[in-house]
């Protein structure tokens, strides 16, 4: 109740620097502490959840590869790694600094910038993607979500907050704009509820897909996503 009270009537933080970018580095540094430390490495409840999902998804029949678009510091690789076979795993990030922590955890990384043309046609093919938490920081991200769909072999997975949730909704009543963001309003671009990710995912030709609700309302969260999930993450199959 608290987290929810929080949700609709408070900002994340009081005091906005004033910032041209992001400063991924001190992001992360500041999310994750030192390098060596345990909570770089440990993975959230969140995190955990999206993890879970996918391991159920593709199974442990077959070893894959998978390509993990900001992977920040290879959390969610740590934990997969026990969870189905991996034949590899490359790890696209921004942040040397999440780099180098994935990098200590045993995943291949590859700095990578998601706005570079170049940088996207040189994302390896692989069986599987993950675009966790990221399409909403971007404004191209139909290109990007074509760019990894089209390298995949077996599929794509992405997530990203539901802007329907109902204490987004109850937050609007108030007065106040849904605040998904942790240091600046410009951290999410884009924004999509249920009923506009279906929407979406029509306009764009994917017809061969699932929606997984999670993060939100116990039980409501299965009953009605579209008011009561906190997430979703979208399996796109091949």
């Amino acid at each position: 109740m608290k987290r929810w009270y929080r949700l609709v009537f408070t900002y994340p933080q009081a005091k906005i620097l004033v910032e041209e970018s992001l400063n991924y580095d001190e992001y992360w540094k500041e999310k994750r502490g030192n390098i060596d430390g345990t909570q770089a490495r440990a993975i959230s409840a969140n995190e955990k959840m999206r993890a879970d999902y996918v391991a159920r998804i593709i199974g442990n029949t077959d070893s894959v590869v998978i390509g993990d678009i900001a992977s920040g510091p290879g959390v969610i690789y740590n934990y997969l790694k026990g969870k189905i076979q991996l034949r590899g795993y490359i790890g696209y990030e921004y942040s040397e600094y999440a780099l180098n922590v994935a990098r200590s955890l045993g995943m291949t990384g590859v700095q990578f910038d998601i706005n570079s043309e170049r940088d996207l046609s040189e994302v390896q093919e692989a069986d599987y993607f993950l675009m966790l938490e990221i399409l909403e920081h971007i404004p191209h991200s139909e290109k990007v979500l074509a760019s990894m769909y089209n390298k995949a072999r077996k599929g794509v997975f992405f997530s990203f907050p539901n802007s329907g949730n109902f204490l987004y909704r109850l937050r609007v009543l108030f007065g106040r704009m849904p605040a998904q963001w942790i240091k600046f309003p410009n951290e999410h671009l884009r924004f999509w509820t249920y009923t506009d990710l279906q929407w979406w995912l029509k306009a764009l030709g994917y017809k061969d897909y699932e929606i997984y609700a999670y993060r939100g309302a116990p039980v409501l969260e299965k009953i009605w996503p579209a008011l009561f999930a906190g997430s979703f993450v979208v399996y796109l199959k091949k």
